[in-house]
């Protein structure tokens, strides 16, 4: 089974509001870094999103493996 991993590629599965901006669902992020407070995220437009534990729930993989 793929887990989510540095280098994965994921995509939302519905809206996340964070920082005065709206994620719509299917909004693609790269896998930059990990902790044990979540993901670190990182768009194709340079936005990001740290320590996304809180929307671990939201993200399905798309394709990867830690790089």
């Amino acid at each position: 089974m793929n887990q989510i991993k540095i280098g994965s590629r994921v995509r939302l599965t519905e809206d996340v509001e964070m920082f005065d901006l709206t994620y719509k669902k299917g909004h693609e992020f790269t896998v930059y870094g990990s902790s044990y407070r979540g993901w670190d995220l990182k768009d194709d437009f340079g936005n990001v999103m740290n320590e996304c534990l809180f929307i671990h729930n939201r993200l399905e993989l798309i394709w990867g493996e830690s790089i």
